[in-house]
């Protein structure tokens, strides 16, 4: 007699440290659904899959050595069905010193939606060009050293504009070479040959205004470009770890985007 067994992907995460913008390769990472711990199966760069949870809307808890334990909210309407995939944000813990202690800005900030950064001082690629065919929309790249490549092991990257005032976000569907990629979206705002491209670190605000932003105090320099949105507005904010970490007025000396740059996302969701 053969016995068949079913396996349905229910879900799959992406953990990511909001300090790095890096994938979390954490194996001793443990999640539980009402009280009863999960086995998902590991696939290496931060992925975990899970199989046969179910249909219905659920709250996982996730608790990962050296991060905060986060809680996430699973909605199942909004997942893709052929791939429900989610990338959870997890905030360093104090005890985490893993690459550097961590800095932290805080504070509260009414309606807002999200915040992020990038680090000014770490570039990881150069914009070359943009080209549409077929319905395919490829963004190819120069290396920060030449004979070099771009590796991005992430989903979605900042793009900074000339006047380094603002930056504009894209999403990776594949990189096919070392130096070209797929967009998961047409790509509309306007870049000069050699603008950078930079990894985007992500902070948490939540529903009652409260929000932090942690970064690893692994340099003498710490330069980052804040993006938050309050409302449907959306600005931006420089700001040095070093100098600034603390309480922080988000509003102060912050710029206004006068064109919105990109949907809410990121940690406010998790």
């Amino acid at each position: 007699m053969t016995v068949v067994f079913r396996t349905r992907l229910s879900l799959a995460l992406r953990l990511v440290d909001t300090t790095t913008g890096r994938a979390v390769e954490e194996r001793g990472t443990s999640f539980f659904l009402d009280g009863n711990r999960l086995q998902p199966m590991y696939k290496g760069d931060g992925f975990f899959v899970f199989v046969n949870i179910g249909k219905e809307d659920f709250l996982m808890l996730i608790d990962s050595p050296g991060y905060e334990k986060t809680q996430l909210n699973v909605n199942c309407e909004e997942l893709d069905p052929r791939l429900p995939m989610k990338d959870v944000f997890l905030m360093p813990s104090e005890k985490n010193r893993r690459g550097g202690q961590v800095l932290e800005i805080s504070g509260t900030l009414s309606e807002l939606k999200f915040i992020e950064a990038i680090n000014l001082d770490r570039p990881i690629g150069l914009f070359h060009s943009i080209t549409e065919k077929k319905n395919v929309s490829r963004m190819t790249l120069l290396p920060m050293r030449s004979g070099g490549g771009v590796r991005l092991e992430s989903i979605r990257y900042a793009l900074l504009s000339e006047t380094g005032e603002r930056y504009d976000c894209f999403e990776v569907k594949e990189q096919d070479a070392p130096l070209s990629i797929v967009l998961k979206e047409p790509f509309e705002a306007e870049h000069k040959l050699n603008d950078k491209i930079y990894r985007i670190i992500y902070g948490r605000a939540g529903p009652d205004g409260n929000f932090s932003l942690k970064v690893r105090d692994d340099s003498d320099s710490l330069p980052y470009l804040i993006h938050f949105k309050v409302g449907e507005d959306e600005y931006f904010k420089k700001a040095d770890f070093h100098l600034d970490a603390g309480h922080m007025d988000l509003l102060k000396d912050a710029a206004k985007v006068v064109i919105p740059i990109t949907e809410e996302s990121n940690e406010d969701s998790e």
